[in-house]
């Protein structure tokens, strides 16, 4: 299974062919999206990928996912738990072997304060709530998205992040906080980027496609074991870089 992750940015409003040419050129077999609030950009990307789909308006903006095999079931938790500020879509789908995958499409709270880390924190808490079950009885699942946070394992340097970073980057006392990806660490979830490609997931950003100095679009696994991820990669190609504000993540599990 080739899994893309990708923040298309608004909606994705007047750029929903660059973006389903990026999407596109992956060949994936599934596709996760946040900031998919304009359901009109979600047809015609799943219409061109002759994708089934299911869209999860969330507090501020939404998720969606998109699937060449069967989606058997979908839960839009942001409408009911009020704990997430922005999205969470849970999505389980079946492949052609018939063996089913559980994913959850994840938007985080965004900005680099010390303040809006302890709001991520509180999300990823929940998160883990809604997983539990998953994690308990060893169940295959993956969690992608948005985590509007950084990896304790990234090497930032502020010059290249956004100007509103570098500004929160000296508002912290020179530094950006990175404790919601560690709870998630902790708990036993895999960074496929750095399960594959460690010095990839050092140095290379996803956020902003102009200023790419953070980390913050990720691909987790959870109960599979790491040789089963095969490739892991952050596209930043030309059209990437104007498609959206953020760079897609691949990934592709066996």
């Amino acid at each position: 299974m080739r899994l893309v992750s990708y923040n298309i940015l608004d909606g994705g409003e007047g750029r929903a062919d660059p973006l389903a040419e990026v999407i596109e050129a992956q060949n994936p077999d599934v596709v996760a999206l946040v900031e998919a609030v304009d359901l009109s950009v979600i047809e015609r990307i799943a219409n061109r990928l002759k994708f089934d789909y299911i869209e999860a308006p969330g507090v501020t903006q939404a998720s969606a996912i998109l699937s060449r095999s069967t989606i058997r079931y979908t839960i839009n938790h942001a409408l009911v738990d009020r704990r997430f500020s922005k999205s969470l879509l849970e999505a389980a789908i079946v492949d052609p072997t018939g063996s089913e995958w559980s994913f959850g499409v994840v938007h985080l709270h965004a900005h680099a304060m010390e303040s809006d880390e302890q709001i991520r924190e509180r999300e990823v808490d929940a998160l883990l709530d809604i997983f539990m079950s998953h994690r308990n009885a060893n169940r295959s699942h993956i969690l992608c998205g948005d985590f509007n946070s950084n990896s304790p394992i990234q090497q930032i340097d502020p010059e290249k992040c956004k100007p509103s970073t570098r500004k929160a980057w000296h508002a912290n006392g020179g530094l950006i906080p990175r404790r919601a990806i560690q709870k998630l660490l902790k708990n036993g979830y895999v960074d496929a980027l750095h399960a594959v490609h460690p010095e990839q997931a050092k140095t290379q950003g996803t956020f902003s496609t102009q200023f790419p100095g953070q980390r913050v679009d990720y691909i987790f696994t959870h109960s599979i074991a790491r040789e089963r991820i095969k490739q892991a990669k952050i596209e930043d190609d030309r059209l990437a870089k104007y498609a959206s504000d953020h760079f897609p993540v691949i990934a592709d599990i066996t």
